[in-house]
């Protein structure tokens, strides 16, 4: 367990008296990947941002690299947030930015770095998501697919020890999906630890080293994705694939 890149130790979170998240725990080393797939409304979101600090938790721990990064005061968690890079559903991009600015931002305003060399770097990571030719280009006039790449290429740019994403192609069009896990697989092939909460089963199979079911805010199967899809323990689990797949 303290080997563990990232790791969750029962953790519960709730929401005005609703208990979203119950005493949830996974760990993820160095290159894995995993991936959190359940019905809407079993906690698979907010156990996400709780990994990335993005929420105080009510009970259990957060662990980056072995030290308990939950239940810091504010600077603390703000430099840990900056080792976690996270993508969410919707771009969040600036609109009144180009996609090169929205990708500088962290390194000028967070990391303090200076514009040109913020500049180089923004542009070697649109690069990486195959974007540089539109670093001048703004928000509404990329695709939705384009959008999320560059939402990927910012939290890349600050070089993250671990990425999570929270159903990053849920809100594209079908067409544009490809284009963004074509860059999450080459993440995973380059190394890179990712938690991934989707749908996408293909993506599941294909590049998971292990995948997480959750219902009801509790994580009730973790297998390797030759066992989870062919096997599955879980009569929940079960039910649940028959109607995805």
């Amino acid at each position: 367990m303290n080997d563990a890149l990232l790791r969750a130790d029962e953790v519960s979170k709730s929401y005005d008296g609703l208990e979203v998240v119950r005493r949830a725990s996974l760990e993820v080393g160095r290159g894995e990947v995993k991936v959190i797939i359940g019905p809407s409304g079993s906690g698979k979101s907010t156990l996400l941002r709780c990994l990335a600090l993005l929420e105080p938790i009510d009970g259990g721990a957060v662990f980056l690299e072995g030290g308990r990064v939950s239940g810091l005061k504010e600077k603390e968690l703000a430099a840990h947030r900056s080792e976690i890079g996270m993508v969410f559903q919707r771009f969040n991009l600036f609109q009144n930015m180009t996609a090169l600015a929205n990708v500088m931002c962290g390194l000028v305003e967070v990391r303090r770095l200076k514009k040109k060399e913020a500049r180089e770097r923004a542009l070697e990571f649109l690069e990486r998501v195959g974007l540089r030719d539109k670093a001048d280009s703004y928000p509404e006039e990329l695709s939705g697919g384009q959008q999320q790449r560059v939402a990927i290429a910012r939290a890349l740019v600050m070089r993250p020890k671990a990425m999570l994403f929270d159903e990053p192609t849920s809100a594209l069009d079908v067409e544009l999906v490809r284009e963004v896990l074509d860059v999450m697989e080459g993440l995973a092939r380059d190394g890179m630890t990712m938690v991934v909460v989707s749908h996408e089963l293909r993506f599941a199979h294909h590049v998971a080293s292990s995948i997480l079911m959750m219902d009801d805010g509790r994580v009730i199967e973790e297998a390797p994705p030759e066992q989870f899809f062919s096997a599955p323990s879980h009569e929940r689990t079960k039910r649940f694939l028959s109607l995805v797949e």
